[in-house]
């Protein structure tokens, strides 16, 4: 399949221009090769990622997180980022985001979460927040027993997690922000939600949850968004002609 189709493919259902200003969704690298026959999908570029993709021969990484965030001053095989660079390039590999693009899209990582978690009644808030999702559980549940079952359909330990809120709270109405989003606490509270899921809680947003008197469900950022290769894979088989891997490798840094 040609490059050029194989990105308008992604950015038919993934618009990269309702990305975020600070965002860098598109290409991190664009290799000279004009064909894409394999094509794997990860959550981010690594070392391991990159030693992945060329064991099975893949022409292009489709990630979530972004390679590079604002500018660089130079592509050094010392640093971390232009080793990557240059091992791609060398090997021919491209690379390309979807990152809060594909978080907020119909059908993207956080309408995709709360189908995983297998809640009801998914939608937006109604507030316009674009990023959260809010919605029901199917049958009353405390917040630990929602805990419980959380790991075992994320497939991540509850050792990862961090709570916060009475563990004996019936818990009903559910919202949430896949990756980093304690900064929609106070939304959530307002969407009327008794639990709010999201990864990357510090220590001063445990205390305002607290202070709010929302459940709160840290879940990792790795925990809530490792989801994207799944989903990502299913879009890319269905819109395109390429041969669609799923990355392998497990990238969550912290030991749980």
């Amino acid at each position: 399949m040609r490059k050029e189709k194989f990105i308008e493919s992604i950015e038919a259902f993934c618009d990269p221009g309702t990305a975020e200003d600070w965002d860098n969704c598109g290409f991190q690298v664009n290799t000279e090769f004009p064909e894409v026959g394999r094509v794997l999908v990860a959550l981010e570029v690594t070392s391991e990622v990159i030693d992945e993709t060329i064991e099975v021969q893949a022409d292009m990484i489709v990630t979530h997180h972004p390679m590079i965030f604002g500018g660089i001053n130079k592509v050094d095989d010392n640093d971390i980022i232009g080793n990557y660079i240059q091992r791609l390039v060398k090997a021919g590999i491209s690379v390309y985001s979807c990152h809060t693009s594909f978080d907020k899209m119909s059908g993207g990582n956080n309408d995709y979460l709360g189908q995983v978690l297998e809640l009801v009644n998914i939608e937006p808030f109604e507030n316009g927040n674009e990023f959260c999702r809010k919605a029901v559980t199917p049958f009353e549940v405390t917040f630990a027993e929602f805990i419980h079952k959380a790991a075992e359909l994320l497939e991540v330990s509850e050792k990862c997690f961090n709570v916060v809120g009475d563990l004996t709270r019936t818990v009903y109405q559910v919202g949430w922000c896949t990756g980093a989003g304690a900064e929609f606490l106070q939304e959530a509270v307002d969407e009327g939600c008794d639990l709010y899921i999201t990864g990357d809680l510090k220590y001063h947003d445990a205390q305002k949850a607290k202070e709010l008197d929302i459940c709160v469900l840290d879940a990792g950022h790795y925990g809530t968004e490792k989801i994207f290769v799944d989903n990502m894979a299913e879009f890319l088989r269905g819109k395109t002609t390429c041969e669609i891997i799923e990355s392998k490798i497990d990238i969550n840094p912290f030991i749980c």
